[in-house]
């Protein structure tokens, strides 16, 4: 018989708690981000603040709790960056900093890039409604994200899915760049008639 078969087990138990808190955890995170997200686009910011303070608990909690298991917890991570910054950029028309998230470099960029996608939505809403002022604030946004990542180069071991969530971004960025072309020529012939 193994010696201390007991005291290994009760080892692996524990850990498999954790696992399970850690997934527990970070499902949590995914469905709550999705849905500030979705709080964000209805324009309801007033709810979205309140239900991103909770989001930000949970994701330090997160943090405390995953040592070890971070690669169960990094979409919670990245969905967790893409609410705050997506919130952070329509309510103060800045990028959120590394520091204020609280997430590890990959997450983070990662994070990022997916936010480019909720941006393009933010402009097309803004055009439909006929501010082309508002899309524009948004596209220098996804430019400034997806400028920021180009000179980055790293294995898919290093950084999973960077380059082609930087490929994404960049079609994003053209759509709604050639959308806002389109809409102030189209302004533009409107005006001199």
């Amino acid at each position: 018989m193994i010696k201390n078969i007991k005291s290994i087990e009760k080892k692996l138990l524990l850990l498999h708690k954790q696992k399970d808190k850690v997934l527990t955890l970070s499902r949590d995170i995914v469905r709550l981000s999705g849905k500030i997200i979705t709080q964000i686009h209805a324009e309801d910011l007033k709810t979205a603040k309140k239900s991103l303070t909770l989001l930000s608990s949970l994701n330090k909690k997160l943090n405390s709790i995953e040592n070890g298991f971070e690669y169960n917890s990094q979409q919670a991570h990245q969905e967790y960056v893409e609410a705050y910054s997506l919130y952070v950029m329509v309510t103060e028309n800045r990028l959120p900093l590394l520091s204020e998230v609280a997430v590890d470099e990959g997450s983070y960029l990662l994070g990022l890039l997916d936010s480019v996608g909720e941006l393009k939505r933010q402009g097309f809403d803004s055009l439909r409604n006929g501010n082309s002022q508002k899309t524009e604030k948004y596209y220098k946004l996804m430019l400034e994200i997806y400028d920021s990542t180009v000179p980055l180069r790293f294995a898919n071991s290093i950084l999973p899915d960077f380059r082609k969530k930087q490929d994404v971004a960049r079609m994003q960025i053209e759509r709604v760049g050639t959308e806002l072309l389109f809409f102030s020529d189209k302004r533009h012939k409107s005006l001199s008639l």
